[in-house]
């Protein structure tokens, strides 16, 4: 339904049909609704104030029902009214349909001073910019962007069926070692230990937890909850990209979560009941396994002693690993350019590794030019988590063999069955029209308010440190 106001006829002393109105008294427009135009103009808010004593008049309130009556009957049926009655309320052209709504709405059509009044929508050209001058030029732009989920890759993946603790078994020390002896001896006595988990100890001891690696699935959840009037209101539908602003809240959630299991606050994981990086996996970017820096900035020299300290890992029993496979180089935001141009060099010239850098008496030393063979395998894996989670070593970064190679990944994360992505949710409206069916714009039947949600199920621990090798990035 338009809103109403009376609009008092053109011309003083007659109505359009050339009669007197009923109560005498002669039609009085006297520009009234002209000048309540330009007031409301300039300033505003002296139109506005105007409009709202105006609005406040009782005798204006028992017209404006009687309006609404008018309009209710015509739309209904109600009342032996028809749509054409409507029609002639707005444009008067029939005397004898005038004078039928005059009978049955005395008060829409003459007023106390028996002046005749008309029906006409609200607004009239001039009140637009009073009006609808925060509205006319209106624009919403949507919220940025956001990362997928790029660390996904460094991780096992697996599907979990409910909500039970995981365990996972990692057994080392099981057999004897492969020894020589003289066959006419008598066989040797020993005592063999139990299975144990991979701690890193070369070789098992008996004190060795036997605990398999375990964690437990959590709920994750977003929420939005928006209420009617909101919705109502919302003429640049800014409501519209509620679904896409969870899902992508939940992404960010599995990101950082992933992150969080080889890095904490001084980049690499070292502390935990099970951390990725500790002395035993020697998988540290130091000169003690090899490195010919310590944990130094990303760097061509960083990469290459990356790959000397995983060609020289060994196992529990101290026996090398074959651990040959595409690796993963995972860099934040600190390395961003340098990541891009490590993997765009062509060629690279070094002193070591096969070179000889120069001496007191050799001043020049040997350079060998070398094609960027250390980058042809390597997948850049950009965590833009990784700077906010390793605050106090913000340009740490790690090498990582992929975790679908490996016997043993350095690291798991498992989602409940149906739940690998965030799911949508949103709440059964409660509220309905007497006799009607829920009305799915009311939402709740209390507050009015639709609630969404995204809903997740993960959980991830650390498996094994060998295939990662990882560096602060602070030089020491």
């Amino acid at each position: 339904m338009p809103s109403i106001r009376m609009l008092e006829a053109p011309a003083p002393g007659y109505d359009q049909f050339g009669e007197v109105p009923s109560g005498g008294g002669g039609l009085d427009f006297g520009g009234r609704l002209d000048a309540w135009s330009l007031d409301a103009l300039a300033p505003h808010t002296k139109g506005y104030a105007q409009q709202s004593s105006r609005n406040a008049s009782a005798a204006r309130n028992r017209r404006i029902n009687e309006a609404g009556r008018l309009w209710a009957d015509c739309m209904t049926g109600a009342n032996d009214m028809e749509p054409i009655f409507l029609r002639e309320a707005m444009h008067p052209r029939n005397p004898a349909l005038v004078q039928c709504l005059r009978e049955k709405y005395p008060r829409l059509f003459t007023d106390s001073n028996g002046r005749m009044l008309g029906l006409r929508e609200t607004m009239a050209v001039t009140d637009y910019q009073a009006l609808y001058s925060d509205v006319i030029d209106r624009l919403y732009y949507s919220n940025f962007q956001a990362w997928p989920i790029t660390n996904k890759q460094l991780a096992k993946v697996q599907q979990l069926r409910d909500f039970r603790t995981v365990k996972r078994y990692l057994y080392d020390g099981l057999v004897t070692p492969y020894t020589g002896s003289d066959p006419g001896a008598p066989p040797p006595q020993f005592a063999m230990l139990g299975p144990a988990p991979q701690n890193g100890a070369i070789p098992p001891t008996g004190a060795t937890s036997t605990a398999a690696l375990t964690y437990s699935p959590l709920l994750y959840q977003a929420g939005a909850s928006i209420n009617w009037a909101a919705f109502v209101g919302d003429d640049l539908n800014i409501f519209k990209d509620v679904p896409r602003r969870l899902a992508m809240k939940g992404n960010r959630g599995i990101a950082k979560f992933i992150t969080g299991l080889y890095a904490d606050i001084n980049g690499p994981l070292t502390s935990g009941s099970q951390p990725l990086f500790q002395s035993g996996y020697h998988n540290q970017l130091t000169t003690a396994n090899g490195a010919t820096a310590n944990n130094p900035r990303l760097g061509i020299q960083g990469v290459t002693d990356a790959y000397n300290i995983i060609a020289g890992q060994l196992d529990s029993t101290g026996d090398p690993i074959m651990m040959g496979s595409p690796a993963n180089l995972v860099y934040g935001a600190n390395d961003f350019a340098a990541a891009k141009n490590l993997a765009s060099m062509l060629e690279n010239l070094t002193s070591v590794q096969g070179g000889q850098a120069g001496t007191s008496s050799n001043l020049i030393g040997q350079l060998i030019r070398v094609r960027n063979w250390a980058m042809e395998n390597l997948t850049l894996v950009y965590d833009p988590y990784l700077k906010l989670v390793a605050v106090n070593a913000p340009s740490s970064w790690f090498m990582s063999l992929t975790p679908d190679s490996q016997e043993r990944p350095g690291i798991e994360v498992g989602f409940l069955t149906g739940f690998e992505e965030p799911q949508l949710f949103s709440e059964i409206p409660t509220t309905q029209r007497m006799g009607g069916g829920p009305d799915p714009t009311m939402g709740n039947f209390w507050s009015n308010n639709q609630n969404i949600k995204a809903m997740g199920v993960m959980g991830g621990t650390t498996i094994d440190g060998r295939s990662w090798v990882g560096s602060t990035g602070l030089g020491v």
